[in-house]
Order: C-alpha cells, then structure tokens, then sequence
C-alpha cells in the first residue's frame, strides 16, 4: 500500500542562516562568478546601489528581517542566499493558498519524487535534462489525456531540489504534487507516471531503480506545502556546529553548503560553477493558469506587489557605498533586525562610523603626500599552519576510521573557514604542506621550517 505522509516541521528545524551569514555568501557567490571582462551575473551586483539612487531606505518587514529600498536586488532563488529566503516565504504565500482551496473543495494531492541513476562523474546538466524531459514526456500525449479525465486532474506543481555527494556526485531530483478532484485516485495516477517516467528514461539512455522513485500520499496539503517551497535555502550545520557526527553530515551538500566551502577550495569553486551555470532559470512551484481557474485563486505572479513593511531610515548613497565595499551592511541590517526601528539613531551612527572610514586615506603633508592603508586583515582571516595543525590534532581523537588523520585536517579548515563566512572575511587558507608537516610533528615546527 501507498504510504500515507504528513510531512512534519522535521526539515524546518535546519539551523537559518543569520542575516550576516546570508550576506557573506552571497558576496562569496559574486566574487566567484564576477568575470574578468563585462557583465557577471546579477548577484554580483545584489546589494549595490542601483542607478540614480541618492539615499537608501533600511526596513524591516512584518517577518522581522532588515531589507533595503533603492539598492539593486537579483531575486535569484538559486544564487543568491540574501535573495531565496524572501524568493521562497513568496513562494510559500501562492501556495498556501492553493493548499487551503484544494482542502475547501475536498481535493486530493500525492507526492511523487522522480531521480535517475547516477555518479561522480555525471554533469548535473545531463541529470537534471534526463529528468526533466522525461518527466515532460510521461505527461503529454493520449494516454496522459485520458488519466486527466479519469482521475479528474487539477494540475501538477514541480519543484526541483539538487544536492552533491562526495560518492555519488550530483543529485538532481524533482518533488512533483499531483492534484486531483475527490473523485480522482491519486495514488493510482502516480504509481502509472512512475512506470512511464521510467520508460522515457531508458529510452533516453539513463537508468532509474524503481525504488528510488517514491509516490506518497498527502494526509494535509498545508504541511507538504511548507516541505514543498524550499528551495536552496537550506544549509547543514557540518561546518557550524563540528560537534555533530560529520560522517553522517558530508553525506549529501546542499547548494549554499557548497558555496559556503568555496572560500579556499577549488574543488568547491568548481562545483559551484557547475551549479551556477545549470539551475538559474529552473521553474519552481508555479501556479498555471489552468490550476488557478479550477480551484479560483490568482495564478503564479512573482511581480506581486511586496509589502516593504516599516522604514526604519534613509542612509546616504555615499555612505551605503562605503558599506558594501567595506563588507559591513551585514552589520548594520542585522543590528535592525536585533534593535528594531526605535535603534536607528544607532544604527545610523554606526553606519557613518563605518561609511566614513575609506579603505584608502589620502593624508596630504606639508613636506610630502603619502596615502596610508587601512590593514587588510581586518577584512581577512589567515590561520597559520600551526593553528590548523594544533585543531586538527585535538579533533583526531573524536574520529574513527583509517582515515581519520585526513579527516581531522578537513573538518579544521571548515571549522576556521565557516568563522570567516559567519563574521563576513575573506579565507585564506595555509599552504597545505605546512599543515601536514607540523601536523606529523605533533603541532610543533619542525626546525628547518620555523616562521621568520
């Protein structure tokens, strides 16, 4: 029989990002996709000032989280972390109220979770077109027309999700939401589209084990509505809390953990790349016009008009300025997020604080001009060798296995890498060698290798 799920707030008990997190790797994610030569992508320009703007208007809306009014903002749900959460609480509102329509009517909904075969080395472009296609042609043609009329289909929504394994490489998989009439078997719709789904596959080439594809019944479409907007907004706490068992945590990356790795590995940088360059433009949970009509509710509009909440104040576009350049407007915003709007004499104080520092100061002399840097190791975290070899050796006895030596040095670098993205600072790591030769020396430098 068909499992019958609920869908609990299990996945919602992720640790969130905080407010200078998100920013952090969302300027991660510009400083690796900005190009050489012409335009990046438009999250590297995701928090500048847009054009013409004089002033900056800091808010706070009903939800409690600081946004801005006269900045550029990308509205990417899949590039950028400053973007999705707001990208996927709009996406949540459309579909609560498709939810409460279908209950009001009596309607059914299953869950269908589609995925292919797949290892290291696949593209995750190959996996998710293989999916995709295949689930496009499961749901065309004659046959299709017929399970419409005869389980009495509303319509489907889509939402593709994607996660990376160190064994198994790209994982692309597609949670489809069948909806019908109360007349309609929903369970018997998705156990037939499973069967054809995997046809098309292999006739593409690409193999799927049937018991990887899962058809579940929806208990309460509010719940699985919730599960069904995710997203990429989700993050593991691999690098956050260390303390957690980290062989059962590297199992699967999501996306922002990726990025969030990226500062200081190439390995990851890359993979991140690859990301970039497939899931922009991917359609998630949208509404068709049909669906809207059959249960009479708006259909999916993401120009619907937000609401910007209060305004706390208006900050000089020089000064705004200032702050992105220097990496503090995820200071000031998570400050109006813990102080509320009656801290903005505070905030504003400290904004200009940082705004008015430059990253260069002209000081002109009488006998001579000279220009006097701010350091840059304000802005940056270097640990040395030594630091990341002594960590690793106190965190080799926590670990098990005949790996555990390699282990240990891994989960240091992510422990001092996920300081810099939390405190928003560029990483930069040690040379590797160093660390394992002090590291085999028991924390001590050997010798010939003392720093100067």
């Amino acid at each position: 029989m068909t499992p019958v799920v609920t869908f609990p707030e299990t996945y919602w008990n992720q640790r969130k990002l905080s407010r200078r997190e998100r920013t952090a790797l969302r300027d991660t994610a510009a400083y690796i996709l900005q190009p050489e030569h012409g335009r990046g992508r438009a999250v590297c320009a995701c928090g500048h000032l847009g054009k013409g703007s004089e002033t900056v208007a800091l808010i706070l809306r009903k939800d409690g989280t600081a946004g801005t009014l006269g900045t550029l903002r990308c509205g990417s749900p899949w590039l950028c972390a400053d973007c999705a959460p707001l990208k996927a609480q709009q996406r949540l509102e459309r579909l609560q109220t498709l939810a409460d329509a279908l209950v009001a009517s009596n309607g059914k909904m299953v869950s269908i979770t589609i995925t292919v075969s797949h290892g290291r080395e696949s593209s995750l472009m190959n996996v998710k077109n293989a999916i995709e296609t295949a689930s496009r042609n499961a749901r065309q043609g004659e046959p299709w027309n017929r399970q419409k009329k005869l389980h009495q289909v509303i319509g489907v929504l889509s939402a593709p999700e994607v996660t990376y394994s160190h064994t198994n490489g790209w994982h692309f998989h597609i949670h489809h939401a069948f909806l019908t009439e109360n007349s309609g078997n929903p369970e018997a719709l998705g156990s037939w589209f499973v069967q054809r789904y995997l046809r098309y596959l292999e006739k593409s080439g690409f193999t799927a084990d049937i018991r990887s594809q899962e058809v579940s019944l929806i208990r309460d479409p509010r719940n699985y509505i919730r599960y069904l907007r995710k997203g990429v907004g989700r993050i593991t706490n691999d690098v956050w809390n260390p303390q957690k068992d980290v062989t059962r945590q590297r199992k699967h990356l999501y996306p922002f953990d990726i990025l969030q790795r990226a500062s200081g590995s190439e390995v990851m940088k890359k993979l991140w790349r690859e990301y970039a360059t497939v899931m922009p433009g991917t359609r998630s949970c949208v509404i068709t016009r049909s669906i809207a009509v059959r249960l009479n509710i708006r259909h999916d509009d993401d120009c619907v008009k937000v609401d910007h909440g209060c305004t706390a104040g208006y900050l000089p576009a020089s000064i705004w300025a200032a702050l992105v350049n220097r990496k503090k407007t995820n200071v000031i915003l998570s400050l109006l997020e813990d102080q509320g709007v009656e801290a903005w004499q505070q905030i504003n104080s400290l904004a200009h604080a940082f705004g008015a520092a430059k990253l260069v100061l002209s000081v002109e002399l009488e006998d001579e001009q000279r220009q006097e840097q701010i350091p840059t190791s304000r802005f940056e975290h270097r640990p040395s060798a030594a630091q990341i070899a002594g960590l690793a050796l106190h965190l080799k006895w926590h670990l098990s296995g005949k790996e555990r030596n390699g282990e240990a040095i891994r989960v240091a670098l992510d422990r001092e890498r996920g300081h810099a993205v939390a405190n928003g600072l560029a990483f930069f790591p040690p040379k590797i060698r160093d660390v394992l030769e002090i590291y085999g020396n028991d924390g001590v430098y050997p010798s010939a290798s003392l720093p100067a």
